[in-house]
């Protein structure tokens, strides 16, 4: 019987620690994959950054880049029209400004935002980051 147990307890035993290896390399090979993957991501986000800071860093110094003319185009039309509002409205005007339709009057609203708000948080970092390095 021993006999027995020890001819099908060495096969068996065989199979299983072989299967278990096999798991075991399967899963590291999955962990070193998806590591592996992380990392590119990490580094292309690190490296799509550092072109974005570039793109930026190179405009700062042009008063008509592409971004400040990209600005201009929407917002000096939605200037002219808010402008012809309010003239409108507080001189009471003849001139019956037609308003924005639809997806425009949301566009509008998020421009204004944009601008405002985004860019005057932007300014008030940058501000407390030269008062900070000024410190130190």
């Amino acid at each position: 019987m021993s006999a027995l147990l020890g001819l099908l307890a060495g096969p068996l035993l065989t199979a299983l620690v072989r299967a278990f290896e096999t798991r075991v390399a399967a899963r590291t090979d999955a962990a070193r994959i998806s590591a592996d993957l992380a990392g590119q991501a990490v580094r292309g986000e690190i490296e799509a950054r550092a072109h974005a800071r570039a793109v930026l860093g190179a405009e700062q110094g042009h008063f008509l880049s592409a971004a400040r003319l990209g600005r201009l185009l929407f917002v000096l039309p939605l200037g002219l029209w808010w402008s012809a509002v309010i003239a409108d409205s507080v001189f009471s005007f003849d001139w019956d400004v037609a308003a924005l339709p639809p997806p425009l009057d949301e566009w509008a609203g998020g421009i204004l935002l944009s601008l405002f708000l985004v860019d005057g948080v932007q300014g008030a970092v940058r501000a407390a980051r030269a008062g900070m390095s000024g410190k130190g």
